[in-house]
């Protein structure tokens, strides 16, 4: 594999990856007066476009996903501030149902097709069900109505 270098200007200083998984190698940095230069081997590139190009989507397994993940999720999409959200994914997490799977639910309802993309590819079930009974396709775009085809169609195509 070759290394894949990019450039960017920050005065902040970088971390290590907080991306778990297979495939993920954390990012070396060097530093000069204005300019900080990353190196990444493997496919990952974290300053590409989209998640395919990152070499995001399915360098995390399904059993790379951890409740932690879902309450992550749930902070950068500001689901946790919906009221009944919080206890929602917790009675999904102690009914036992993945953590990838909680994602999926939330993520179909929210339409966020990105996340979609990525989780299927991980191996998340388009055919869980949410403590009512719902799939991913009936809760599809609940919260963003422009998005309900697309995720329909994405979420088909998975199963």
């Amino acid at each position: 594999m070759s290394a894949v270098t990019s450039a960017v200007s920050c005065r902040a200083p970088l971390r290590a990856s907080a991306f778990k998984g297979k495939g993920v190698k954390a990012a070396k940095a060097t530093r000069s007066a204005a300019r900080v230069a990353v190196t990444t081997s493997a496919s990952w590139n974290p300053f590409a476009q989209n998640s395919n190009k990152a070499g995001i989507v399915g360098s995390q397994g399904r059993e790379d996903y951890e409740a932690e993940d879902v309450e992550y999720y749930f902070n950068y999409m500001g689901i946790l501030a919906d009221e009944g959200s919080n206890d929602r994914m917790d009675a999904l997490l102690e009914a036992g149902k993945h953590p990838i799977d909680v994602i999926l639910l939330f993520a179909a309802a929210e339409g966020d097709t990105p996340k979609i993309e990525e989780i299927l590819e991980a191996g998340a079930d388009p055919k869980v069900t949410d403590m009512d009974g719902k799939t991913p396709i009936d809760l599809a775009g609940a919260n963003n109505p422009g998005k309900k085809d697309v995720v329909i169609e994405m979420l088909k195509a998975k199963m």
